[in-house]
């Protein structure tokens, strides 16, 4: 989602800001202040227009269309999680949600999905990576849906065999 109040990073440390300066004022702050420790990244390119492979993972690809107002969002990228998003901008409204795509292998995160239909066409596998509960997600929004490119579904399998590669998962592993 846009963050109108500053960027990414800015946002991310407000929490913070508030128990920081209080601990400043009371004398009892720690030798480091209190810090996002999850990375967040910062697309090397100007453009955020959503291009093809979108969020820079291979295989995972749409037909958007020129002049489309599709943009991506990348978000944490780190061995334990993993965003992609997409969103759909007009002037003067909100942002639109169009798609999104998480790999969580954090355990605490990957049980948010609990409860949820699993399997490749329904978007959501769970596996194990590196002797942790590994999940990931992909949903096309109603906007996207039947333009991955060769399919949806292909899509979602791509981005699962992608991240995992670069996360150092094994095919299958603990699956």
């Amino acid at each position: 989602m846009p963050f109108t109040i500053g960027s990414r990073p800015e946002v991310a440390r407000m929490p913070l800001d508030a128990p920081n300066t209080v601990m400043l004022k009371a004398g009892c702050a720690p030798g480091e202040p209190l810090r996002v420790p999850s990375p967040f990244v910062t697309v090397a390119e100007d453009d955020r227009a959503a291009g093809s492979p979108l969020c820079r993972v291979p295989g995972v690809t749409f037909g958007f269309g020129p002049g489309s107002r599709y943009r991506k969002q990348v978000g944490v990228v780190d061995g334990r999680l993993r965003t992609c998003s997409v969103v759909w901008k007009a002037p003067g409204t909100p942002d639109e949600p169009a798609a999104q795509y998480v790999m969580a292998g954090d355990p605490r995160v990957a049980a948010l999905f609990a409860g949820l239909p699993e399997g490749a066409g329904h978007g959501l596998v769970r596996t194990g990576c590196n002797g942790r509960p590994t999940v990931f997600y992909g949903n096309a929004g109603s906007g996207l849906r039947g333009s991955g490119r060769p399919g949806d579904r292909r899509v979602f399998e791509n981005f699962t065999e992608s991240v995992s590669r670069r996360i150092g998962c094994g095919a299958g592993e603990g699956a």
